[in-house]
């Protein structure tokens, strides 16, 4: 079977032509997603491309986007520390880009922030199955007096269901309705969220610049990430290994581990939350391009003084006002070396578990936050910039430039996409895992 394979990225778009009988990129291109008017002027300037490759015709197209930032979701909980982070971690795990969380009661002024975010979709949830059903209800009512119009995912306590669609359906709310993403207390139960916000995507957000009008000969359509995800999830699974990913984009850096949270160890407390095996954290923030700027804002001038840059803010600044720049000397060349790094370390920071240490009388205990990855065995970077970097290992290698608090394998093993595969082998994996599998192993490579 010959697959065309399609990724409309938030800069690039990227085909590959992949022959999974005999195992092979029979050939590839990109060009600039051309997300402020057609995306299907971006693809057709790639296909030209490939075809000036090759002219093997391909039987299936399949295709997944993250164009204009990917999914924009909006988290509402009941405690902060539990439903409210479940729902954000299983809203991660479904492609999307949180843009903000809320716990408790809503306010007024909260519901009109919700209304003028941006958001894409509402995930609203609270309460365990039979438990709570006070918080959800009320902040379901809050919403549908304020007005709201965006899709709303409900994922709480399923008693309060029969209620919400009453509320919603009253005030004329788009809703859908999903298993409770937290069941029983400490537990994320995510794929259910995973593939209802999936759907939601393929319903209504693909319906913007083109990308409806281009995906319609698409035997799937899925979010980037979660392509990214199947993917992960399918090698971690014939290699019987924890593994980890970075995707650098230009929009976001995306980190996916495949892997338990907690291994029982002597002394070390669990984490309040067990997070997904299938784990995604996505950081808005840390762009190469459309963030640029945020990410130095976030992480202020100290990390780029250590590498001897003092125009950073000018640096960043262009970027993000020139999304196509392409480094043509040097110096540039260098500095978005610097920035994938602090991308990089910033954002294994926010997705990788850490240990804090209690000293008792008779001993010393640590208590664990978030995931153990000390297991995992090969850290997969993908992503242009680091594709193209000069020094994708030493970009790579911030993961051994982490505190030691943090429980990851700082000998791990670095490989890079430079294919752009991964994407391309999680849409082969929802019709082939056993070519995915394939796919990645032999053009996946070890720095």
């Amino acid at each position: 079977m010959i697959y065309l394979l399609v990724d409309v990225g938030s800069t690039y778009t990227k085909l590959n032509l992949v022959d999974t009988d005999k195992n092979e990129i029979l050939g590839s291109a990109s060009s600039y997603t051309t997300v402020e008017t057609d995306v299907r002027e971006g693809f057709n300037n790639a296909y030209k491309k490939l075809r000036e490759v090759t002219d093997v015709k391909y039987d299936k197209v399949l295709g997944c986007s993250s164009a204009s930032g990917g999914l924009k979701v909006v988290a509402i909980g009941f405690s902060k520390n539990l439903t409210t982070d479940a729902a954000r971690l299983a809203s991660l795990s479904s492609g999307a880009r949180i843009l903000k969380v809320y716990s408790y009661e809503l306010t007024d002024e909260q519901v009109d922030e919700i209304k003028n975010s941006g958001a894409d979709i509402i995930v609203l949830c609270g309460g365990t199955d039979h438990g709570n059903k006070d918080n959800i209800i009320f902040n379901a009512k809050k919403l549908a007096k304020g007005g709201l119009k965006t899709p709303v995912v409900v994922a709480g306590n399923i008693d309060t269901h029969e209620e919400i669609r009453e509320i919603f359906e009253k005030n004329k709310v788009p809703c859908d309705f999903t298993e409770n993403v937290m069941p029983t207390t400490n537990t994320i139960n995510y794929r259910p969220l995973r593939k209802t916000i999936g759907d939601l995507f393929i319903r209504t957000i693909a319906h913007a610049k083109g990308i409806d009008l281009l995906s319609k000969d698409f035997e799937i359509l899925l979010p980037t990430p979660v392509a990214v995800q199947k993917a992960m999830s399918v090698y971690a699974k014939h290699l019987d290994k924890v593994i980890l990913s970075v995707d650098i984009g230009g929009a976001t850096t995306d980190i996916h581990s495949i892997g338990k949270t907690y291994y029982g160890e002597e002394n070390v407390i669990s984490p309040p939350i067990d997070e997904p095996f299938e784990k995604r954290t996505v950081e808005g923030d840390m762009g190469m391009r459309y963030s640029a700027t945020a990410l130095y804002e976030s992480v202020g001038e100290e990390p780029f003084l250590k590498f001897g840059i003092k125009d950073a803010r000018e640096k960043t600044e262009y970027r993000f006002n020139h999304t196509n720049y392409i480094p043509d000397n040097d110096e540039d060349l260098f500095f978005d070396n610097v920035l994938c790094y602090i991308a990089t370390h910033t954002s294994l920071m926010r997705h990788i578990g850490h240990i804090k240490k209690i000293k008792t009388p008779t001993r010393t205990i640590y208590e664990q936050y978030g995931k153990d990855l000390r297991p995992a065995e090969m850290f997969i970077g993908t992503g242009g910039s680091l594709i193209n970097s000069n020094e994708p290992k030493k970009i790579l290698s911030a993961i051994e430039d982490l505190d030691d608090k943090y429980l990851i394998n700082r000998k791990i093993k670095y490989y890079l996409d430079k294919n752009y595969i991964l994407s391309s082998a999680g849409l082969i994996s929802t019709v082939d895992e056993e070519a995915s599998y394939k796919l990645l192993n032999k053009y996946l490579k070890e720095l």
